[in-house]
Order: structure tokens, then sequence, then C-alpha cells
């Protein structure tokens, strides 16, 4: 299926109209470990309902159907996304998640923690240590499609763990962790 055969707009979850893009689903398809066999299975499912307006909703849905048919540990990974929204309308849900996976990966973990910066206490959503590894985790969960955190909040967290480092916090890695759908 390629792209320059003709121009087809899809409807965003945002509203917003754009050309569908057939190398998006294919890499996302890809990433979620599709073979190249499936990978085409479900791209001409998608050519079959494809038409100008079509929701991107509409395209995972036939997407995930042909998925699943074929492979259930591949589509669980292409619903990912959509899995990890599900956890709830808080982020602390989240928070906890993203502990347990530092955790699989070697490291002790804490949530909710106050820390003294320089200025002031912040709440640390996510604190994990492996040897002399530290980490300091801020989580932005979004639990609807089409939200998008803006420039200001990754500005606002460096800001956050700078004051704390000022004040002998041990910040060796920064880092946000966010679920941005849409």
């Amino acid at each position: 299926m390629q792209n320059d055969i003709k121009e087809i707009y899809i409807t965003k979850t945002s509203g917003e109209r754009a050309i569908f893009d057939s190398n998006k689903l294919r890499q996302s398809l890809s990433r979620s470990g599709a073979t190249s066999e499936q990978v085409e299975v479900v791209m001409q499912k998608v050519q079959d309902i494809l038409k100008d307006g079509m929701a991107t909703q509409d395209i995972y849905r036939t997407s995930f159907k042909w998925l699943k048919k074929m492979s259930k540990s591949v589509s669980a990974r292409y619903n990912l996304k959509k899995a990890v929204m599900a956890l709830g309308p808080t982020g602390f849900p989240f928070e906890k998640l993203t502990a347990a996976i530092l955790e699989s990966m070697g490291y002790s973990t804490q949530t909710g923690v106050i820390v003294p910066g320089h200025c002031v206490k912040h709440e640390i959503d996510v604190i994990a240590t492996k040897v002399e590894h530290h980490v300091m985790v801020e989580c932005k969960f979004h639990n609807r499609q089409g939200f998008v955190s803006d420039v200001k909040i990754p500005l606002y967290i460096q800001s956050r763990f700078l004051d704390v480092e000022k004040n002998g916090g041990t910040v060796v890695v920064t880092a946000l962790s966010s679920i941005k759908a849409g």
C-alpha cells in the first residue's frame, strides 16, 4: 500500500485531519512485534476499509482485531497504550507501574517521596536506586487521547530536579515518564 497512490485524509482523536501515512501504521505494528507477514495482512485489511474522513480509532480497531486473530501477545503489545490509560483517572497507579518496572530492572524504589530542595520541598513520584545510580522520575499520566503536555511541563520538572540537586540531593539521572495518547 503506497502513500502516494491516493491521499486519504483521516480524523485524529484531537479532531485534526491529516493525510493517512501507511508507514506510521507499519512502524507501529512492527514495534509491537508483528512479523512482516502479519504487518502485510493488517495493512491489507486496513486498506480494504480505509475511506476519506475515517477516524484513527477505526483504523486502530481494525488493526487490533486482525493482530489479535494472528497473535495474542503481539496484539497485547499493540494495545499497551490503551491498557495503561485504563489504569484509571489518577496518575497514582501509573506511578506504581513505573516503580514496578524499575524494580524488575533491579532498582529499589519509593513512590510519593517528599524531598527537600534548596528553595522548597518537592514530592517526587518515583525514586529508584541501584548501587550508585539514583533516578528521580516525574510521571505525567493522561488517561484520554489527544491530550499533550506542553513544553512548560518538562522545564518545570527540570527546575525541580535542579533545586533538589542544589540542596545536596543525589540526582544523577533525571527522567520524564509520559503516556501521551493520540
